[in-house]
């Protein structure tokens, strides 16, 4: 076909392209995915955007500069020394973006990246999200399996999520909050012993 003669136009309220020319339409905007991998990329976008937003920056760096929340909860050990990380705990990123997104498709609602990764950010920016602040060995230790967090040192108001939210993960994703909810200080797989200068705060 002679692209000179292809026109474009838009459907300026569905934000949608479309031509004459194909068949085909192109909407900003989904409310399905086409398999499950598709679904999972489109949740790992999201998650690098937020990342790498400033607005996830500006959030971390409150917590640990501003409110001065720059201790490893596990170690006690202090910005100072280490590299002081922020751990999604309740729910994970991973989580939250899979509870907006089926959210919207559970509602018949039209979605874009965009609009998922504003809801995650403001709901860390309404406090509506648990957070732990770990060291860099720490954190890999719980990706990796190797540690549990009790729930008792988690900051933030998780419990809106596992309220609001919840009903809109799988069963596999609902077992790991369960958990992490049922973790506590007398259960979890390390012991104060391990760590002495773990503060006496936390368990108060």
């Amino acid at each position: 076909m002679d692209t000179e003669n292809v026109n474009v136009d838009s459907n300026i309220e569905n934000l949608e392209l479309y031509s004459d020319n194909y068949p085909f339409r192109l909407s900003l905007r989904i409310n399905n995915f086409e398999n499950e991998s598709s679904y999972k990329k489109f949740i790992k976008n999201c998650e690098m955007m937020i990342r790498r937003s400033i607005e996830y920056k500006l959030w971390r760096n409150y917590i640990i500069d501003v409110l001065q929340i720059n201790e490893c909860m596990i170690t006690h050990e202090s910005i100072h020394d280490l590299t002081i990380e922020v751990h999604h705990h309740l729910p994970s990123l991973f989580s939250l973006i899979s509870a907006l997104v089926n959210k919207h498709m559970d509602k018949n609602q039209e979605f874009c990246t965009f609009e998922i990764c504003q809801e995650a950010i403001e709901l860390h920016f309404k406090n509506k999200i648990g957070y732990v602040t770990l060291i860099k060995s720490m954190h890999e230790k719980f990706h990796n399996g190797k540690l549990t967090i009790p729930i008792g040192f988690v900051k933030g108001d998780y419990r809106y999520f596992v309220n609001e939210y919840s009903k809109y993960l799988d069963e596999d994703e609902l077992e790991k909050i369960d958990l992490r909810l049922a973790t506590n200080e007398s259960n979890c797989t390390w012991s104060r012993d391990e760590y002495p200068n773990v503060s006496e705060e936390v368990y108060k």
